[in-house]
């Protein structure tokens, strides 16, 4: 048992269980070495659950702790007797039985106890996209332009570098009213609603979004022209000096007259001369806004004109092609020698047309079987290339798998080939081999003995079946050959007699001996009971039990005192 102890113990110090150095057996554990050697245990075998590694003074809580970690190695299989007296009131045997169950029930690797392996579609395809990305940021980086169609190849396949779906900056000019126009004209304002199509459908949708981004720049542009032609025609009064126009407001981009709001600034000698110019510029102005109006709707009535003229000028063409067509006919019509030439011309040509056809079937038969055959043969070869290709296609995925697999198998080795020096490292693997190869051997010369005394055993009792048999047979011999002399001889009675009391006492003396040998294996067990109750510390345990419920009524009692009448 040294021999098992010592490798539960090792394994429990892999578990990161504080365990001194003086602990070689298992029965100097106590109840909180033994509560934390479970739970380290469970969270192992378990790594989503976690256990308390101590025992609190409450008696209460004890029970509670110890009851559910019974539960949960009842759980995971464990065919024994066990409850929280188990761990709280343990014995060797008990404990060394639990704890192996427990051992022989760790994950082989404890370095990676937390590490669950997720199946499912999703997970997988998350797994394939993180092993990609970390392959193509592994590799160097090249300019997507360099690729061809965006394709690169690596080691396990191709990369896609897509552009989306990018395409060249194509803009239209769209006719939208500008601010320069003024949209108070009724007639422009239906010009702009009826004749002027949609925004959308001046351009196609792939060219909407970069046109009116254009068109939006321009507006913005013109608008800030207009403001700055403004701000310098005003600047620009004549003869005025600049101080006297530092009030003015200027002209918005909403309204294109604006107040001129003249501070009085000069002498009193002055003021006539300055009003009076400050009436010419007003004038001015409202003479350059009428004239603006009026070369507005010049252009616009000029606009219209030029559609009419187009419409005009299609209408003339049209026109003029009936003219020409209608002239032509009369002129053929008119003349009947133009007539007899026309259908000379027509049986010529229906002539060479046959003729034609007739060659063109010639040529068209041979043709046409040379086409078929050859549509066949190109048939056969691309269902043959399809299936090359198919072929390729599937080796290509065989490569590819066994390539992973592979790549796999060489990172598996590699980590098994880390793991086993650590193992080499930390754990002593050939004390472990020989501690079982000497169990193994204990246990065979303990079956061999075994087997040794259960051949003794079958020998005597086929001895004792031997031996009573001959017996039997013997008395009955003897009993028939004096039973037939004792019907004359006196000497025969007192003989059958005396051979009818021996056979009695033989058979008191076997039974005597069989029930002996039945006490004697009777007596065996109950010592074999005795041993194993006293293994069990049943005294001691019940002194802990008496222990733990004396400390329980005095909770009790505190409780209740703590307990508000």
């Amino acid at each position: 048992m040294d021999e098992i102890d010592a490798i539960i113990i090792d394994s429990l110090r892999n578990l990161r269980c504080d365990i001194d150095e003086d602990v070689t057996s298992l029965k100097q554990f106590d109840a909180d070495m033994i509560v934390t050697a479970i739970s380290r245990c469970l969270e192992a075998i378990l790594p989503d659950a976690t256990f308390p590694k101590n025992l609190p003074p409450s008696m209460s809580v004890k029970l509670k702790i110890t009851s559910s970690l019974a539960t949960q190695i009842k759980d995971l299989g464990f065919r024994d007797d066990i409850g929280y007296q188990t761990i709280l009131y343990c014995n060797e045997a008990e404990i060394r039985r639990v704890l192996m169950f427990l051992v022989e029930r760790l994950p082989r690797d404890t370095s990676k106890i937390a590490h669950v392996e997720q199946t499912g579609y999703l997970p997988t395809l998350v797994k394939e996209i993180e092993q990609k990305v970390k392959r193509s940021l592994q590799q160097f980086w090249v300019p997507s332009c360099v690729l061809r169609n965006g394709y690169r190849k690596n080691e396990t396949g191709y990369f896609f570098h897509s552009l989306g779906d990018s395409k060249p900056l194509h803009s239209k000019k769209l006719k939208i009213p500008r601010i320069s126009q003024n949209l108070k004209n009724e007639a422009l304002k239906q010009y702009w609603i009826h004749n002027v199509p949609v925004v959308t459908k001046q351009c196609s949708p792939k060219e909407l979004v970069q046109s009116l981004l254009f068109e939006d720049c321009l507006i913005n542009s013109e608008s800030s022209y207009l403001r700055r032609c403004f701000s310098i025609s005003s600047s620009k009064e004549d003869e005025l000096p600049s101080q006297l126009l530092s009030n003015s407001s200027g002209l918005s981009q909403a309204s294109p007259v604006s107040e001129v709001n003249v501070a009085p600034v000069l002498e009193s000698s002055s003021e006539s001369k300055l009003q009076s110019l400050v009436e010419k510029v007003k004038e001015k102005k409202q003479e350059c806004l009428e004239l603006q109006e009026s070369v507005k709707n010049y252009e616009m009535q000029l606009a219209q004109m030029d559609k009419m003229k187009i419409e005009e000028e299609e209408t003339l063409q049209n026109m003029l092609a009936e003219v020409n067509l209608k002239t032509k006919t009369l002129t053929v019509i008119s003349k009947e020698e133009n007539l007899q030439k026309l259908k000379n011309l027509i049986e010529a040509n229906k002539n060479k047309l046959l003729s034609l056809t007739e060659q063109w079937n010639k040529i068209q038969t041979p043709l046409l079987e040379e086409y078929k055959t050859l549509q066949s043969a190109i048939s056969n070869e691309d269902l043959k290339q399809q299936q090359e290709q198919s072929k390729l296609r599937k080796l290509e995925e065989t490569q590819r798998a066994l390539t992973l697999d592979l790549k796999e198998k060489t990172q598996l080795e590699e980590q098994l080939r880390q793991k086993l020096e650590q193992i080499n490292k930390s754990h002593n693997r050939s004390g472990y081999t020989r501690r079982i190869l000497e169990i193994i051997g204990n246990i065979k010369k303990q079956d061999e003995e075994i087997q040794k005394i259960l051949n003794d055993t079958k020998s005597v009792q086929r001895e004792i079946s031997t031996l009573t048999g001959q017996v039997d047979r013997s008395f009955t011999l003897a009993d028939e050959l004096i039973f037939r002399d004792a019907k004359h001889d006196e000497t025969a009675r007192k003989a059958y007699k005396l051979l009818a009391q021996l056979r009695d006492d033989c058979s008191s003396i076997i039974k005597g001996v069989t029930d002996l040998g039945a006490v004697e294996r009777e007596c065996r067990n109950l010592q074999e009971q005795i041993d194993s109750e006293t293994a069990k510390e049943t005294a001691v345990k019940l002194e802990r039990v008496n222990k733990d419920l004396q400390e329980i009524r005095k909770e009790t009692e505190v409780l209740l005192k703590q307990q508000p009448s």
